[in-house]
């Protein structure tokens, strides 16, 4: 029986079969190595050729772009024919004009079983023991931000930023039941955790300061304060939570709307250099039109 193949996506990107890491090669050629982790990224649609182009070869010249991607493909499939990684053929589909990753492929992808693991254990429907065994599993697992070696690809900022507040998610979950089975050891150890793979959380700090304080001392006065300010923390940062989000939803309408926004020149200046700063980042080009409206009093009319 052949070894089960694994991906890590999380603080890294590497292929095993079994405790053997495979496809080393694959860290040598930037191009290839993004192509395929794009498509592991998203896996759930398939990728037009254009798309891949733009991500691949932005700014270069090219006469036949579905050549240049062959090309990838070739190399990728050529690694898994020289190490004999049968489990991995067919891992890229082919379609006219698209290329997606095989979802139906036999492989274990950390990010999507720690995304299934921490949905499990954040179902209130279930039991709070068999939800405590699926967020340590689901805590255990992430291990770092998603490809940091393309962390500055603006695609990724938003993926994985969407795994990191699971993780917090999960971590905030996984602690209050930590708490009813009275393990303050163990919370200060998850926290220290998040704290280092996550960065600063001060929701997190607290939930550490209060379990050191019960290690420390169960009965101490001063851990009732803590509790206190925490709770409070707690309750404006939901709050602001549901703040953002309503404002969220207000701006999406306004985009949906799709009309014309007038405003007066001060307004536009503001707006104008917000966008140039923004071009000068991502280098995209911006085609900027302004129309000058001006009305003669002493032109009389009728109105139309």
């Amino acid at each position: 029986m052949s070894e089960k193949i694994s991906i890590r996506l999380f603080d890294g990107f590497e292929i095993r079969r079994g405790d053997t890491q495979i496809l080393k090669n694959l860290s040598n050629t930037r191009k290839t190595k993004l192509f395929v982790a794009y498509l592991l990224v998203n896996r759930d649609r398939p990728i037009t050729h254009q798309e891949l182009f733009e991500l691949l070869w932005s700014g270069e010249d090219y006469a036949n772009p579905a050549t240049a991607l062959r090309t990838l493909l070739y190399r990728f499939r050529s690694m898994i024919d020289n190490e004999g990684a049968d489990a991995l053929a067919g891992a890229i589909i082919s379609h006219r004009g698209t290329y997606q990753w095989n979802g139906e492929l036999d492989v274990s992808i950390d990010a999507l079983d720690f995304h299934a693991l921490a949905e499990a254990g954040l179902d209130p429907t279930i039991s709070a023991s068999r939800r405590k065994e699926y967020l340590a599993k689901a805590v255990d697992m992430y291990s770092g931000p998603l490809l940091p070696d393309f962390s500055s690809e603006p695609w990724l900022i938003a993926k994985s930023a969407s795994y990191r507040d699971i993780y917090i998610e999960a971590v905030m979950a996984y602690i209050d039941i930590l708490k009813m089975d009275n393990q303050p050891a163990k919370i200060v150890q998850v926290c220290e955790k998040a704290l280092e793979l996550a960065g600063t959380s001060e929701l997190i700090e607290l939930e550490a300061q209060i379990a050191r304080l019960s290690i420390a001392d169960p009965d101490a006065s001063v851990k009732d304060s803590v509790i206190a300010y925490y709770n409070e923390v707690r309750e404006l940062s939901v709050k602001l939570q549901d703040e953002a989000d309503r404002m969220q939803a207000e701006l999406q309408v306004d985009v949906m709307e799709q009309q014309a926004y007038l405003c007066d020149y001060a307004t536009f200046k503001d707006l104008y250099n917000v966008q140039r700063r923004i071009q000068s980042r991502s280098k995209a080009t911006i085609f900027l039109g302004l129309v000058y409206v001006r009305f003669d009093e002493s032109e009389k009319s009728d109105p139309l």
